[in-house]
């Protein structure tokens, strides 16, 4: 089967004709639209081997993947050139990967449960993303339903509380405050269970 790769004078000229059609009001013909999907396609396996070795998981290099091709092509007309295209694809996705994996960290070192800069945070934020939601879920099998659905929604999921409530149809103080009434659990499982994981002793926020 011969390569179906595009060279360099290839993709200018693909991106030149989308910058063209993208920035004013013509439709991306079927032709165009071919181009495109060759031209994304011949980059992916090399943006799914950069999305996994910043995120360290199969399911969410995939998903960040997508979603760079996707910002790669709403942002095409401010592409302007000046560096390879695919110098620019690769800034794109390893940007979302690097976020992706840093809202990991920040979630939990921004609520209190583990200290920012942490060894012990290090190894759970580099989790991927089905061993940290089995740690997760083991280190809290024994609070409320309720409780766990929270955690695992704030720190495997990563959303933001008042996206918890509007899920769990939270009442009162919401996500907030059901997270802060499970939060020194939590705390104390996940250094027992780090612990027996052998990465030191406690390493939590003083009360």
């Amino acid at each position: 089967m011969p390569d179906r790769t595009p060279g360099p004078k290839t993709e200018r000229r693909i991106v030149g004709r989308a910058r063209e059609v993208l920035d004013g009001d013509a439709l991306v013909t079927p032709t165009l639209s071919a181009d495109l999907d060759r031209l994304f396609d011949a980059h992916r396996p090399q943006l799914l081997a950069l999305a996994k070795r910043i995120v360290k998981d199969q399911a969410r290099a995939e998903e960040l993947v997508q979603e760079a091709l996707m910002t790669a092509y709403t942002k095409l007309p401010t592409y302007e050139g000046g560096a390879r295209f695919k110098t620019w694809i690769y800034g794109i996705t390893r940007n979302l990967c690097l976020n992706a994996v840093r809202k990991r960290s920040e979630v939990l070192s921004d609520d209190g449960v583990l200290e920012a800069g942490s060894a012990e945070l290090d190894v759970l934020t580099a989790l991927q993303r089905e061993e940290r939601e089995a740690f997760i879920a083991e280190a809290t099998a024994d609070l409320e339903p309720e409780e766990q659905e929270a955690i695992y929604l704030r720190y495997v999921e990563c959303l933001p509380q008042d996206q918890i409530t509007d899920i769990l149809e939270l009442s009162g103080s919401g996500a907030r405050g059901l997270l802060q009434r499970c939060r020194r659990k939590l705390r104390r499982r996940l250094v027992e269970k780090l612990a027996e994981m052998g990465h030191g002793e406690s390493f939590v926020r003083g009360e």
